[in-house]
């Protein structure tokens, strides 16, 4: 169930691991997988429709890989091992919910209103650039990484187009920077032609059926005939729920990716680990591989977490972000250190997390250089050594 990043990549797995197992894909989307943020360059012109997806056509043929577009699943019944598809029951033996998560909408009063979108599909998007291309001014609600590469995506399409983001919190991106980074990230984004409004909390979509404007709780009016929804997702659990698996924040998986079913898997955005509902690509990736073996009775290590990591371009502007980086909210704590360093330009800022001798988190902005060498420094434990001697330099390179 689930034709996302996490659900691809276990069918493969699974044909990896076995060439005779029979392997069924239902999705409700109408197009094959494609890369989430490849939706940003579908708004900006870089993909047409026809190169959304990711794979070429005939690879689920060429993999024998049963693809169901359009297929919805509509029930689960666990006792008898089949889902209700279409009005039709299919059966399994091995079941994988897949299917991730959705954008949440808070109560805002004055909803629904034409042209107040979300942003996580492709209809969203072809409904976001048929909108833009009419408007004058969009408010992004949101100052998260998809909030912010959508105020990118509309900006880079339509030049003309004001852009406002709106920021509940006291600074951009809470979960990646800190605020000296989030500070250096406010000033390149407002350099772009964007604004960006923080401690601005939403109270009301203005307007009679087409929306007008955002009202802020402190009564502020932000004018706009277009507004972006962007403050995160919550997983599409229902089904599990409603079949009687556990379901937590996300459905609960245990270190086999197995759900309370011991013949239903559960990876991606939808499921819970250890408490975590990660939501990032890095640990459905990793998910996928424990699951694949699991499912097929294949020898292979045990789920164990993943360090959370993004490196990625942010409105243009190189972002890395991996480990434990709490210093976005507070203080790491007894036994951490804190090492910042900025460029004299000022348009590279990095900081380092350290406890033990060992880099535990890390932020690098305005720079891919030694993104990967740290991660995987934080990944392994490898001792810092006589490298947090350089930490300091903003030009210093890792050996």
């Amino acid at each position: 169930m689930g034709n996302n990043v996490a659900g691809t990549t276990l069918a493969k797995g699974l044909r990896d691991g076995s060439a005779d197992v029979d392997i069924d894909i239902f999705t409700d989307e109408t197009m094959p997988y494609y890369p989430r943020p490849r939706l940003i360059d579908y708004l900006i012109g870089r993909y047409s429709e026809e190169e959304m997806p990711f794979y070429p056509p005939g690879w689920y043929e060429k993999n024998r890989l049963n693809l169901h577009l359009g297929s919805k699943v509509d029930r689960l019944d666990p006792a008898g091992r089949r889902v209700l598809v279409k009005g039709s029951w299919e059966s399994y033996d091995k079941l994988a919910i897949c299917t991730g998560s959705s954008s949440f909408v808070p109560s805002f009063k004055g909803l629904p209103k034409e042209r107040v979108f979300t942003f996580r599909t492709f209809k969203d998007a072809k409904d976001i650039k048929a909108a833009a291309a009419t408007s004058s001014h969009c408010a992004v609600i949101g100052g998260g990484l998809l909030g912010l590469e959508t105020a990118r995506g509309i900006c880079t399409a339509f030049p003309k187009l004001r852009v406002t983001i709106l920021e509940y919190a006291e600074h951009l991106l809470m979960k990646q920077l800190d605020h000296s980074g989030s500070s250096l990230l406010k000033n390149w984004i407002e350099s772009t032609g964007a604004r960006v409004i923080v401690q601005a909390e939403t109270d009301e979509v203005l307007g009679d059926s087409r929306v007008k404007g955002v009202r802020l709780k402190d009564g502020r009016v932000i004018d706009c005939d277009m507004v972006v929804v962007s403050v995160g997702t919550r997983a599409n659990a229902q089904l599990a729920r409603e079949a009687g698996l556990r379901v937590n924040k996300g459905i609960v998986v245990d270190s086999h990716l197995a759900t309370s079913d011991p013949n239903i898997y559960s990876i991606g955005d939808v499921s819970e680990f250890q408490g975590m509902v990660w939501a990032m690509i890095p640990p459905a990736l990793d998910e996928a591989k424990v699951a694949a073996n699991c499912m097929l009775d294949l020898p292979g290590p045990d789920y164990k977490g993943t360090v959370p990591s993004n490196t990625l371009k942010v409105v243009g502007f190189d972002l890395t972000s991996i480990g434990n980086v709490r210093g976005a909210h507070e203080p790491p704590g007894p036994g951490f250190q804190e090492i910042m360093a900025v460029s004299p330009d000022g348009k590279v800022y990095k900081k380092f997390v350290i406890k033990d001798d060992r880099l535990v988190g890390a932020i690098l902005l305005g720079t891919k250089k030694d993104a990967v060498k740290v991660t995987k420094m934080i990944k392994e434990g490898t001792p810092l050594g006589q490298i947090k001697e350089h930490l300091q330099d903003p030009s210093y390179t890792f050996p």
